[in-house]
């Protein structure tokens, strides 16, 4: 199975993650969505290159508006939320909804802990939500707890 994927937040680490799921995610396309469609697009053609095939997508998104928020990830099987910590919740809240699932890089460790309340939503829903896989802060936290 190939998987679409969509990156929220197109820059360096965005990006980079966008790499690694274009040439070793099995990935069928790879949307990298930003508040500056400009920006998104770079990032796809960066990766384009770097992969040497047409798989990546830029567009125009502003994480804050939850209705184009649930319209991207409903094309989506996973979603990385790479923008600020002060999103993830809300991306949390849209991804089960739309049956998506997904990642983030944490950053706040509150946040995350409200994010694990929606532990039995999430599984309702069938989807996977792992918060706090950046390294620092991130996963340095997790691994601390």
């Amino acid at each position: 199975m190939s998987y679409r994927y969509l990156v929220l937040g197109a820059g360096r680490q965005g990006t980079a993650a966008a790499y690694d799921m274009a040439r070793f995610g099995d990935a069928e396309s790879v949307v990298l969505a930003d508040a500056d469609p400009s920006v998104a697009d770079a990032a796809a053609r960066r990766v384009n290159a770097l992969v040497g095939r047409a798989v990546a997508a830029g567009t125009g998104l502003d994480v804050a508006d939850g209705k184009a928020l649930a319209g991207a990830l409903a094309e989506a099987h996973v979603c990385l939320s790479a923008v600020p910590y002060s999103f993830n919740l809300a991306i949390t809240r849209v991804a089960i909804a739309a049956g998506a699932g997904m990642c983030d890089l944490g950053g706040n460790t509150e946040v995350v802990y409200q994010q694990l309340d929606l532990d039995a939503e999430a599984r309702e829903a069938g989807v996977s939500i792992v918060p706090d896989c950046g390294m620092g802060p991130g996963m340095t936290n997790s691994l601390a707890a």
